[in-house]
């Protein structure tokens, strides 16, 4: 048994439009939840940035002050700061248990760094807090902080972002796939059977739930040629039925069967046994 296969969109051509329903909306999600994201968490970054800086220095300016009080106390005694015992390890302890800290270095009154406690990340801010008696310098003590801290732990959502815009990319690719390339798909089923109808001279209708977008507009150009080529048809079936009318002797028939006979459109295609 033989068939001509039907005039439809082939197995080919559906895989394509869900592949491209597919890749249109994962670039759209893609770029733009990535672009909007990048720009919204680079501007929270700087935002946290600036305040996690403020609050940092803020600390550095509390601690530097403490600091500064306490030897205060030790220059009343008159104990020169750098014979103080025990500075360094303190100096240590406070920087190891104070986020924000990078460095504090305790200086004499000719400035000259008398102890210190350095930290592994290099500081952004420096302030200071002079260590006077009645107006009297006696030394100083400078405090560096940052807020690489923060900074850190925000660039691991970073790639946290680009992992779920990937994410939520990959499931709208999926859902246009099912749904907008399937649509399509089915659409050009539809036009393709539609020409197929037309070509056989019958007249198509516009599809339920095809009412707007290109496909519509093509389903209206079609049925609108159709309706053209219907009514120049039986302009011309009524011309020839006048010229059989007159034709008296016969000799026209032939002829006009003949041209109607060429101009009549072909019959839509049967399986064979």
């Amino acid at each position: 048994m033989k068939t001509d296969a039907p005039l439809g969109a082939p197995l080919g051509a559906r895989a394509r439009d869900r592949l491209v329903c597919a890749l249109v909306a994962f670039l759209v999600v893609g770029l733009v939840g990535g672009g909007a994201g990048l720009v919204l968490m680079q501007w929270f970054k700087t935002e946290a940035e600036d305040t996690a800086r403020r609050d940092a220095r803020l600390i550095g300016e509390t601690v530097a002050r403490s600091l500064a009080m306490q030897f205060e106390k030790a220059s009343r005694f008159g104990i020169p700061l750098k014979l103080l015992p025990g500075v360094e390890p303190y100096l240590n302890e406070t920087l190891a248990r104070t986020p924000g800290l990078t460095r504090i270095v305790l200086r004499g009154p000719d400035g000259r760094e008398v102890r210190s406690a350095i930290g592994p990340v290099v500081g952004v801010d420096t302030v200071v807090a002079p260590v006077a008696i009645d107006g009297v310098a006696f030394g100083q003590v400078a405090v560096t902080t940052t807020p690489s801290t923060l900074s850190t732990v925000l660039s691991g959502l970073y790639w946290r972002g680009a992992l779920l815009v990937g994410i939520c990319a990959t499931l709208s690719a999926i859902a246009a796939a099912f749904y907008a390339g399937a649509s399509l798909a089915s659409g050009r089923r539809k036009l393709a059977a539609a020409l197929q109808a037309a070509a056989a001279g019958q007249t198509g209708e516009m599809p339920r739930n095809t009412r707007r977008g290109p496909l519509a507009a093509a389903f209206r150009a079609l049925i609108a040629g159709e309706r053209r080529i219907a009514e120049r048809r039986a302009a011309f079936e009524s011309y020839g039925d006048e010229l059989l009318a007159v034709d008296f002797d016969g000799r026209l028939r032939a002829e006009i069967e003949h041209v109607r006979r060429v101009t009549r459109p072909p019959a839509p295609p049967r399986g064979d046994a």
